[in-house]
């Protein structure tokens, strides 16, 4: 290059100095508004819960995410900045820590939810003040003073929110709407602060980084959504202890149920000592159903003059449980009762749940036996429910607190495992004066077609607590018995 040349470029640099730069151009080189308007949002979406299409979890994830993606931006700016950059970290991992508690049996052990909420909110207070500081240093460097301190507010309004959640006002509409109100001013102060610091010309030196925001974000996220499907896999796939299978011998005593008219198929997994024990049976009566986990809902229309009325009818689907209750009379209003079940096609392999809840107000219920069938690869095999308990709990209704002995269990069956199937057997006493009485049994069945249920919960305590409604019964199998000696009197 020419000296010429030179002079000439040195004066074009010299006079181009003094050209003030559009506005937008000066926001792309010095972009305040950007991080902060991360950071804040960051804020929102960790403040408020949506409790429907699992945003409880969605949204407070990508809320963590950029502000993390904020304060990386910012950490190089000084100090506070740094030490809020590592608080950002911190809640990404406490945030995976979270995710694998709800989406796992960690999420119903008995634990101190108030011990643990008051060691989040020092530290939720901790972010916000940090972050003030680093604010208020920013602004120094800036020569200008902040005319807001939304962040001394929020970490009020925080503080202000956990007592309230402590006290009886924690329902109350005429408190939740002043909160919310203030909360939008603070919001509204916070991400105006970035705006302010674009305003003053200084310079914001972006730390460098590896990954860019857009890739980290979708890796955290893609990470945490992961983390739920190999929990939810993992325990919502209930493990057998499994052992081979073989048809029992016919004995005398099974010869004797069988002509009593005992299905041979349910009785074929009785042991011999439950067989024995029933041999003194004075009448024996069955009832199935078919239960629809997938019905194909048919709609009927019938006319009558100016009047069309419509009804539904229901046909199995693919996936079908042939469900069979036996009555087992004994002396003495003993009765002893099997429920029987055996899957026609469907994949109960997410923890499927039972219900059984005949003679709510026998106190001596008790489960005699119990297991579970399957055939894998042409092979038979047994085993024990994962989860089965016979016992009294309480149900509150509009017409006051009842204490009903119901049988609840779990279950699940291995992968590829075909003719999957089960049973339980149970007695109880009737509590009348004579041997004139009837007794019924319910038996419900809940089937998960996925493993994707948060928070993590059992599928019987679900049950327990209403969670699913059995529409049509097309999932339930009601039956009663009556005793040999109400037959002779109704005859």
């Amino acid at each position: 290059m020419s000296e010429k040349d030179y002079n000439f470029d040195k004066r074009m640099i010299e006079h181009l100095s003094y050209v003030t730069p559009p506005e937008e151009e000066i926001r792309k080189t010095n972009p305040w508004s950007k991080p902060i308007g991360l950071i804040t949002w960051g804020f929102i979406l960790t403040t408020f819960e949506l409790n429907f299409l699992y945003l409880q979890y969605i949204l407070p994830t990508i809320g963590i995410i950029l502000i993390f993606l904020g304060f990386r931006s910012l950490r190089n700016e000084n100090k506070f900045f740094k030490i809020a950059w590592i608080l950002s970290i911190l809640k990404l991992l406490l945030q995976l820590i979270d995710l694998i508690w709800v989406s796992t049996p960690l999420n119903i052990m008995d634990y101190p939810q108030l011990v643990i909420g008051t060691l989040m909110f020092p530290f939720q207070i901790s972010m916000f003040l940090v972050f003030r500081a680093a604010l208020k240093e920013a602004s120094k460097k800036a020569g200008r003073l902040m005319e807001a301190d939304p962040l001394l507010w929020a970490s009020l309004w925080t503080m202000a929110a956990f007592l309230i959640a402590l006290s009886p006002l924690s329902n109350s509409w005429l408190i939740f709407i002043p909160m919310v109100i203030c909360y939008i001013f603070i919001i509204r102060s916070l991400y105006h602060i970035g705006s302010e610091l674009d305003d003053t010309g200084y310079v914001l030196t972006n730390a460098p980084v590896k990954i860019n925001n857009r890739t980290f974000g979708w890796m955290y996220f893609l990470i945490a959504f992961t983390t739920i499907i190999i929990c939810s896999v993992f325990y919502n796939h209930l493990k057998l202890k499994p052992q081979g299978y073989s048809p029992p011998e016919t004995t005398e005593a099974r010869q004797h149920l069988l002509d009593k008219g005992f299905p041979s198929e349910a009785l074929q997994y009785l042991s011999n000592e439950d067989v024995t024990m029933l041999s003194e049976a004075v009448n024996v009566e069955s009832f199935s159903k078919l239960l629809m986990m997938d019905p194909k809902r048919i709609e009927h229309q019938e006319s009558y003059g100016g009047y069309t009325q419509i009804t539904h009818t229901y046909e199995p689907g693919k996936k079908n449980i042939q469900a069979t209750t036996v009555y087992i009379e004994m002396p003495k209003n003993i009765m002893y009762v099997m429920q029987y079940f055996k899957w026609n096609g469907g994949r109960p392999i997410w923890q499927d749940g039972i219900l059984i809840s005949g003679e709510t107000a026998a106190d001596d219920k008790l489960i005699i036996s119990s297991g579970l069938f399957y055939s894998k690869r042409g092979t038979g095999y047994t085993a024990d429910f994962p989860r089965i308990v016979c016992d009294k709990v309480t149900q509150n209704t509009m017409f006051g607190t009842y204490y009903p002995v119901l049988i609840t269990g779990a279950l699940s069956y291995p992968l590829g495992s075909e003719e999957q199937g089960g049973y339980v057997l149970y007695r109880y006493t009737v509590k009348v004066d004579s041997d004139i009485y009837d007794t019924y049994n319910i038996f419900s069945y809940v089937h998960l077609l996925s493993p994707l249920h948060i928070p993590y919960a059992r599928t019987e305590d679900l049950i327990l607590s209403g969670a699913y409604n059995f529409e049509d019964m097309l999932q339930q199998h009601q039956t009663k018995y009556e005793s040999l000696a109400l037959r002779e009197i109704d005859r």
